[in-house]
């Protein structure tokens, strides 16, 4: 039996005083990216950013994230059908959608199937969208 046999890493680590909250932003805008980084950079977030569902599924498999901001209407992989893929590889990730258009049907599968921590629309008032981070991340 090696020194280190007693060590279980298969369990979840806590985060310490000095980690960071990972936030993920994923929206097929450039725009929209750069907007959401730049209403984060007074804070003590790491921030990613994928322009696909398939890039934020990437970068969840590479780093344990916090939370994740996800546009609805995207290419090949809707933020419904997304945040689906986020409960299924990171149950423990809080789920925000983020749309720009009211398609009620779309907005409830995303509720059901991405079991979305809430739903906020486009454009979003700066203040308000930094406290519904803030909550979400405190919801954790």
């Amino acid at each position: 039996m090696g020194d280190l046999d007693f060590l279980n890493f298969d369990s979840p680590v806590e985060k310490g005083p000095d980690s960071k909250i990972k936030i993920l932003f994923v929206d097929d805008e450039i725009s929209i990216l750069v907007a959401l980084r730049r209403l984060c950079r007074n804070t003590d977030w790491d921030i990613y950013t994928a322009e696909s569902g398939d890039e934020g599924l990437a970068v969840i498999s590479e780093h344990t994230i916090d939370l994740v901001v996800s546009d609805m209407r995207m290419p090949k992989m809707n933020g419904a059908e997304f945040l689906e893929q986020v409960v299924k590889q990171s149950p423990s990730t809080v789920r925000i959608l983020l749309t720009g258009y009211s398609d009620v049907a779309a907005t409830i599968a995303a509720i059901d199937k991405g079991k979305i921590f809430c739903h906020c629309t486009k454009p979003w008032d700066n203040d308000e969208f930094r406290e519904i981070l803030k909550e979400a991340i405190a919801s954790r």
